[in-house]
């Protein structure tokens, strides 16, 4: 009876306290706005306007940039359903030339071909993205932006985030040599 009691009163310390850290993060502007740019949440949060002394007309041009940005990436994804059939013939296409008794080339190329027309399609809207923020912020502010990006990329750096999904590929050469 005092252990279920317990249990509840640990597991109620707990729901609260993952909702009050929660809310602490998003105040802070730690959450991301959108996928396609973590800086998203930063650049739109108090905290960020404050260290960047962005301008009223900053923050609304800021923020109407990153709501096209967030539909224009939403439509390139496309609807659930098309990216689980698009899934599901790279796996069929995959499957099928692994199973060839020799390697096909060219196959392997029109797979890796078509993965790698949606990266860049993907990269270039981050890049004209990147290009809308740095035309709303001034001088000033863009070399402020610019030290606090490496300072957080250092910062995760030294945690052990990785850059990309793909890796570090300095430590894994570091790591062979």
């Amino acid at each position: 009876m005092i252990t279920r009691k317990l249990t509840k009163l640990v597991l109620i310390c707990g729901l609260a306290t993952t909702a009050l850290g929660t809310g602490a993060v998003m105040a802070k502007g730690g959450m991301h706005h959108g996928k396609g740019m973590p800086e998203a949440g930063f650049l739109l949060s108090e905290r960020g306007a404050a260290k960047l002394d962005l301008t009223q007309q900053q923050q609304a041009q800021l923020k109407a940039a990153f709501e096209v940005q967030k539909e224009q990436m939403k439509a390139m994804r496309g609807d659930k359903e098309a990216r689980t059939a698009q899934r599901d013939t790279f796996k069929a296409q995959k499957e099928t030339l692994l199973a060839k008794a020799t390697f096909d080339e060219s196959s392997a190329q029109e797979i890796i071909d078509l993965r790698e027309a949606k990266i860049e399609k993907f990269a270039m809207q981050k890049l004209k993205m990147e290009h809308r923020v740095w035309q709303i912020l001034n001088a000033e502010q863009r070399e402020k932006y610019t030290k606090m990006k490496k300072r957080f990329a250092k910062k995760m750096k030294d945690k052990g985030h990785r850059k990309g999904k793909r890796g570090d590929r300095n430590a894994d050469e570091k790591a062979e040599g």
